[in-house]
């Protein structure tokens, strides 16, 4: 018989090293038992919607019927197994009629859930569950599909023959408009049932390489229907839901692998009265139909392909476990945050030819396409979808303002045609110029600058007008609104943090107008950051670090010590730049913040500290919490001034708070207490940041991040070879 798709006696939610199907080599990871992480992994991919498949055997959260802000919650058992006369429910939770699993033993490595069950019973049943994201490829990404392999193992010595069912909800009135659903048989290589609506939206469930298969209705959560499937299934009327049973026989010690397919098709989405929009999708698949038979060609090389862009990852041992794991499935919020339209109705023509696509910030917290998120949250996009990345830029392009304000964000709920003005407006058109100078950089694309160059330009231009005393530097409004990104905590005056921004944001336009032939343009974003470094260290530093803020006009500073009062320092090795601060500073700063703001928490470090290492409770939760993004952020500002050590002992506290106390994994935080428990944001993408750790240990810029031989170049290589 066949081993199990990975070893069931691990410990459980900690991080461990081992062997796993398909891998060459070990790979890292973390190993719930039934129940143990908040939710799961999402399947789907990029733009296309997802269902999270819970530890506890369930189906959670789900999107792809354009449930967006927030997902829809389905709760629902999705798969039965049958041996001789038994029947198990392959959930936890209980089922009428039927036994549930002994156990479930969970490992997810996004796009992919690993999933064991332990039956009472003769048969083993494990089951891979994924889609297809695939590095360096956002069209294949783009495909609405998942595919469930069900591996059957007969661990006795007689034959064992049996069922096993696979049961769907579809979607809600609300969703598709309609209670009234064609049922249709698919046919070809594979067969099963498609669920369609009068307008052809709807799903599919389908399996491949059997030859007795019988569909029928949705196995109801409360109804008998689980202890019939053997014999019968319900009748499919015209409901939403179905399903679909295959017989199987195994011999002793056999296994048998049966994939079934759910695919969805669901062109459009309404994002408000005024704007629809269509799927990305809908430029490549006509219906469902074409979309099961496509993944069916192509399900065996697109998993191979996933296998390998984790291998690179998996085997870059000079990581911990705890980041290769962390590497891999941070990248789940792509698939929960993702829009990706191909259409907007009525259509415009800016947001050619990619489309429009944005993330948005978090579908339960703050559903918007959010500027300062893309700053944390973007180098994923910009590494492995660049063309992605720009389609983001050309959105923030299109709606700046003529006086070249950016918007905070665009967007509320699922409508792409709503940006947002003047809150965060003091860093919004720097974060701007920050992301058209990562895409840049990221291979000195020539059509790239050409395209961006006026938007950022526009954007400098705006910012220098919040500059009201003239020595250089930003300054924040005198009544306080949100901004800056620790929007509820007021500063005043003039910030470090803020001026940190500008600063790097004046040296990428510098070097961009170098390179355009606009030396009006370059000698002025020089002379402007030269008075403004001077202004800042006169009126910012405080001896052993910088203050938080200053307004010398109307008294009042504070010397609250910032953890990430360098974030400028960071964007400046990120990006390849010169110093932003003096380097004796930077050091002195550093040992400041290691010597207050880290010994304040265990879950990585803690947003400030005042002077005397007692806690800031003027801005709670942020002066007082762990902010992940920003938290990060350090660790790399750290590792950059070559101290790995530390960078790595506080990012790693961060995500065992995240994964292992608050078991977090797929649904990443905005903000920790002290204590590392989540105090707001569920699914925040900023915590892709996580991809800048590497390139800081290595002492990289974004350019040679993805040069070849690196890791970026390394993973999009084997993400295209199988």
């Amino acid at each position: 018989m066949a081993g199990r798709i990975f070893p069931i006696d691990l410990p459980e939610v900690q991080w461990n090293e081992f062997s796993a199907e398909g891998f060459s080599a070990p790979v890292a990871g973390v190993m719930y038992r039934a129940g143990q992480s908040s939710c799961g992994i999402p399947l789907g991919g990029v733009g296309t919607g997802c269902v999270d498949l819970d530890t506890d055997g369930t189906l959670g959260r789900c999107s792809i019927f354009n449930s967006f802000v927030p997902h829809r919650v389905l709760a629902a058992p999705f798969l039965a197994l049958s041996a001789g006369a038994q029947v198990w429910g392959l959930t936890t939770r209980p089922l009428p009629g039927v036994a549930p699993a002994k156990q479930i033993h969970y490992w997810g490595h996004y796009p992919v859930a690993d999933v064991e069950f332990e039956l009472d019973g003769p048969v083993s049943l494990g089951l891979r569950a994924w889609c297809p994201f695939l590095p360096g490829d956002a069209e294949a990404s783009n495909t609405p599909a998942a595919i469930f392999e069900l591996h059957l193992r007969n661990q006795s010595a007689a034959i064992v023959r049996g069922s096993v069912a696979f049961t769907f909800p579809g979607p809600t009135v609300d969703e598709s408009g309609t209670d009234h659903y064609q049922h249709a048989k698919l046919a070809g290589s594979v067969r099963g049932v498609s669920v369609t609506s009068k307008q052809g939206a709807g799903y599919a469930l389908g399996v491949m390489g059997v030859s007795e298969l019988r569909t029928g209705g949705a196995l109801e959560p409360n109804a008998s229907d689980w202890s019939a499937f053997p014999t019968e299934l319900p009748a499919s009327g015209s409901g939403p839901g179905a399903s679909l049973a295959v017989n199987y026989e195994l011999h002793a010690n056999e296994e048998q692998i049966i994939p079934v397919i759910l695919a969805w098709y669901v062109p459009r989405w309404s994002g408000s009265a005024a704007h629809h929009y269509s799927h990305a999708y809908q430029k490549r698949f006509g219906s469902v139909k074409e979309v099961v038979d496509f993944i069916g060609q192509k399900q065996e090389h697109f998993l191979s392909r996933i296998i390998h862009w984790q291998e690179e990852i998996y085997g870059t041992k000079e990581y911990p476990i705890w980041l290769r794991d962390q590497l891999v499935n941070v990248l789940h919020t792509i698939t929960e945050d993702s829009f990706w339209a191909g259409e907007s109705i009525p259509p415009e023509e800016w947001y050619k030819p990619a489309g429009i696509f944005g993330l948005t910030e978090s579908p339960r917290t703050t559903p918007h396409i959010c500027n300062p998120s893309d700053w944390y949250g973007c180098l994923p996009i910009v590494f492995f979808f660049p063309e992605l990345a720009a389609a983001l830029l050309r959105a923030y392009a299109h709606f700046q303002l003529p006086n070249g304000e950016i918007p905070i964000g665009i967007g509320e709920g699922a409508d792409l045609a709503h940006p947002s003005y003047h809150v965060l407006h003091t860093m919004n058109s720097c974060v701007h110029v920050h992301l058209i100078d990562r895409l840049w950089q990221r291979d000195l694309s020539t059509a790239v600058l050409q395209e961006f160059y006026p938007s950022a330009k526009k954007a400098i231009d705006y910012a220098k007008g919040l500059d009201r005393d003239g020595d250089g530097l930003l300054d924040l409004e005198p009544d306080p609104v949100p901004n800056q990104f620790y929007g509820a905590w007021f500063w005043y005056g003039t910030a470090t943090h803020v001026n940190g921004f500008w600063l790097a944001a004046l040296a990428m336009l510098e070097r961009m107008a170098g390179v355009i032939g606009d030396a009006e343009t370059a000698n002025e974003c020089r002379t402007l950051r030269q008075t403004g470094s001077r202004s800042l260290e006169e009126k910012l530093w405080a001896r052993e670090s910088y203050l938080l803020y200053n307004d010398p006009a109307n008294g009042r500073r504070s010397d609250t010590v910032l953890a990430n009062q360098l974030a400028g320092e960071w964007c400046g090795h990120l990006h390849g730049l010169p110093e932003i601060f003096p380097p004796d500073r930077v050091k002195q700063t550093l040992a400041t913040i290691k010597r207050l703001c880290i010994p304040l928490t265990k879950a990585g470090v803690l947003d400030a500290a005042r002077p005397d290492g007692s806690i800031d409770r003027s801005g709670s939760p942020q002066s007082d919490g762990v902010f992940t993004g920003e938290c990060v952020c350090v660790a790399a500002t750290l590792a950059y001034n070559k101290d790995t050590e530390t960078a790595l002992d506080i990012t790693r506290q961060l995500y065992e708070a995240i994964v292992l106390k608050e078991r977090c994994e797929w649904d990443m935080p905005n903000f920790l207490d002290a204590s590392g428990h989540v105090v707001h944001g569920t699914d925040f993408y900023q915590n892709m940041i996580l991809w800048a750790l590497p390139l800081a240990m290595a002492n990289m810029d974004i350019r040679k991040a993805c040069s070849a031989g690196q890791l970026v170049q390394k993973v999009l290589d084997a993400a295209q070879n199988s």
